[in-house]
Parts: structure tokens; sequence; C-alpha cells
């Protein structure tokens, strides 16, 4: 089966009143299940047949409840309850009736407020065009990364016995731009688990959820940039982590915040 970009796959997506269906291609697994970012944007769509796309998604909890094989995927949306300015909508994808993923999206309308914070990103370790792209290398590598570029500008590769869990990791998309919401959504899950770099040859892990909080919006140049991210494993035990990262543009704004509880298997 070729390998598609996923605005190709969206180009291709079968609406209803409440749902969305995708063709979940080999080309985007991640081990056994789909790549999480794929779920999740899956999931985002769902909740646009419903809401529409006047009001922006400012967060999105999800939980990776079991495995989503290649084939036909369709993601169902319910509305949960709806204010002045602020929307709840829940998406789930069934497998053979059984639910495997699940997701809440908080959209929320500007409102007048008396705070702003708006932070700027801290220096680059090095800058994106001085470090050389982490090859996609087949058969060791998740299939999904092929869709994108990837380059370290802090921290050990997974599996490296790394002595620190702190990252910073350059991304973008390898054939397209961030032409979309959806686009967001599917590269922010794009980087591992931070605990991944410091054990010292390959493990089983998954991530149980994952957790996106939208800040600031893209523009035309944000989007055909560079996005950066910062992150590191907050605690561990009992097999396991917990993670947060900063996601900055090219212009060093923030553009989201990442959080997620990782099972370690080692």
């Amino acid at each position: 089966m070729d390998s598609k970009t996923f605005s190709e796959l969206l180009a291709s997506m079968q609406t209803d009143a409440s749902g969305v269906t995708l063709e979940l291609t080999p080309d985007w697994l991640q081990g056994r299940t789909a790549y999480g970012g794929w779920q999740a944007a899956l999931a985002v769509s769902a909740m646009r047949q419903i809401l529409g796309a006047d009001i922006p998604l400012r967060s999105l909890q999800s939980n990776f409840v079991g495995p989503i094989g290649v084939g036909k995927i369709t993601a169902n949306a319910t509305l949960l309850r709806r204010g002045k300015s602020a929307v709840q909508i829940e998406a789930k994808i069934k497998i053979d009736g059984q639910t495997a993923f699940t997701s809440v999206g908080i959209f929320g309308a500007p409102r007048v407020s008396q705070l702003s914070l708006a932070p700027k990103a801290p220096p680059s370790n090095k800058e994106v065009a001085a470090i050389a792209s982490r090859p996609y290398i087949d058969g060791v590598m998740p299939v999904f990364l092929k869709h994108f570029d990837t380059r370290w500008a802090l921290g050990g590769y997974p599996f490296s016995a790394s002595a620190h869990s702190a990252a910073q990791i350059f991304a973008r998309f390898r054939d397209e731009e961030i032409s979309s919401e959806t686009h967001l959504v599917m590269i922010g899950d794009v980087i591992p688990p931070s605990a991944i770099a410091l054990f010292n040859s390959p493990i089983m892990l998954s991530s149980m959820n994952w957790t996106l909080e939208l800040v600031t919006p893209l523009d035309a140049e944000t989007r055909a940039g560079w996005l950066r991210f910062d992150s590191e494993l907050t605690t561990a035990g009992d097999g396991y982590g917990w993670e947060n990262t900063s996601i900055w543009s090219c212009r060093g704004e923030l553009v989201a915040l990442s959080r997620q509880c990782v099972a370690l298997f080692g």
C-alpha cells in the first residue's frame, strides 16, 4: 500500500452527523496500534462534525485503551455540554464493539480578560539548521516516523542509556505543512516519551493517556516552520512515568503544553 500524507488521508475521510471514518494504513502504525496522534486527530475531526469550525480547541484529553489496527476506523462524537463560551465533546473509537480510544475536547470562544501572559521560549541548545535529521530506519523505528523530520538538540535517542531525561527536539512534517488543527494535534504526539532515553536496551512501553493544551494559534509563518519540543520526565515509579512537554513555534511562542502517563515494562 502506498504511503500517504496526512492531508491525502484527510481528503478521503467519510463523514456523517456525529462521526468520521478514515482508512488507517500500515505507514501510520506505532507498533501494533495506530500512532497516538493519528487517533487523537481522528477524534477531533469527529468533534468538529458536531461543533463546526468556529470555536477554538483549547484542550484535548485522550486515553489509549486498546490497540487499533489497520483498516477503516470510525470515531463517533457526543456533545457533553454547551455553555455560553465553552463546549465539551467526547469522542470514542470502538473496535469490535469495545472502546479502544476515548477523548474529551474542550472548546472555548475568546472572552475579555484582565489576565494575559505570553511566555517566550528559552534559548535553543542548538540551531535547527545545524542539526542533522534523524534518519528513519525501517524495522527499528515506529513506522509512522517516516512522515516526520525530527532533530535532536538535546538529550539521547531512545534506549541510549542517557544520563538525563531532558530533551529538546525539533519536528515538522516531512512532506507537508501544519495546515489544519488536526495536523497540529497529529504532530503534537510525535516525540518519544522522555523516559525511553534512560534505558540501555529496548523495552516495551505504552502511553496510557495524553493531554494537549493548545495555547497559541499558528499563522502562515509558524505553520511552515519547525516546532520545538522541550520535554522532561517529571517523575517515575511502580512501572509508570509522568512527563511534561512545552511545544514552541519557530518564533518562540508557546504553541501547546503536552502531558502524559506512560506504562514502562522494564
